[in-house]
């Protein structure tokens, strides 16, 4: 039996070998069932290749959140940066990197470098030697020829150790360290015009050095300049006032100037901040004899005994 046409029209049923629709009189239209069936087949296939790029895109997308997700800290947190990025970016501005930890018998290390951890360590010896060695391989090593001459001073060899500061000296004059130390191994074997020149020059190139000041002090103090002694004494206070030795020593040169009110005001700054010091007592007692408190005569030689 034929199945009945649907009108297209009015979707009206009508019987098989009708030219019109009873209903609504349109001329009805026999489909080919080929037709229809390959219709249906690009439908399908049409519907299949749509499908399998909606997937496509939702399987893009699910990386890309994926890829872009935020930490679990917050949504706002950047991506944890590799260790070594890490490091750079947590150092000081012009810090050089973290150097590995490293033992003397490390291949590796130059002779320099194991000097220098041996005169760390405070094995004198073995920095001597390695040190030595920097110098026999580099002659105008001035780090290492003022290295040694620390490190024979240190032995207690003050005068073997000025050929090689001098060295270091003459290689480069304008470093502050390679003056001071050459300037306090000639204070140690007696050489103190020549010290003080040293100090001088040191303090030249870095003037606003408390130990500098403070040790140029004490040379000029030793040949007898007071006065300069004071000056230095001052300027060392100023760099640095809580540093209660500075005071004391300035006492000392204020008694040799024949000040014992100035001298008397420095005693007492040293006990002010030093109050549990050694040699508190005795300092008190000058104090008493330079104000006349205790009835003795002052005496700028009981200075030396402080």
């Amino acid at each position: 039996m034929a199945q009945a046409i649907i009108c297209a029209k009015c979707g009206s049923k009508v019987r098989p070998g009708r030219e019109k629709c009873p209903r609504c009189r349109a001329v009805v239209t026999v489909p080919d069932p080929a037709a229809a069936v390959a219709a249906s087949k690009r439908l399908a296939t049409v519907a299949a290749v749509l499908s399998g790029a909606f997937v496509l895109l939702l399987i893009g997308l699910w990386i890309a959140r994926g890829s872009t997700a935020p930490s679990p800290q917050g949504k706002t947190a950047a991506r944890k940066p590799a260790p070594a990025a890490a490091a750079s970016a947590n150092s000081p501005a012009g810090a050089p990197a973290a150097l590995p930890k490293v033992g003397r018998d490390r291949a590796f290390l130059d002779a320099a470098g194991a000097g220098t951890l041996a005169y760390g360590a405070g094995d004198y010896a073995t920095a001597l030697a390695k040190f030595q060695a920097a110098i026999e391989k580099n002659p105008q090593d001035a780090d290492s020829l003022s290295n040694l001459g620390q490190v024979l001073v240190r032995m207690n060899r003050p005068a073997d150790a000025i050929p090689y500061l001098e060295r270091a000296v003459s290689l480069s004059p304008q470093q502050w360290a390679y003056q001071f130390n050459l300037a306090r191994a000639l204070g140690l074997v007696g050489r103190m015009p020549e010290s003080i020149g040293g100090y001088r020059r040191a303090q030249e190139l870095f003037p606003d050095d408390y130990v500098t000041a403070f040790n140029l002090a004490l040379a000029l103090h030793k040949t007898g300049d007071e006065a300069g002694a004071v000056e230095q004494y001052q300027k060392a206070i100023n760099l640095q006032p809580e540093d209660a030795s500075f005071r004391k020593a300035l006492g000392v040169s204020y008694e040799r100037l024949q000040k014992p009110t100035e001298a008397a005001a420095a005693y007492q700054e040293y006990l002010r901040l030093s109050p549990a010091a050694t040699d508190a007592d005795t300092v008190r007692a000058r104090i008493a004899q330079l104000t006349g408190t205790s009835g003795t005569p002052t005496n700028p030689a009981g200075a030396d005994r402080l």
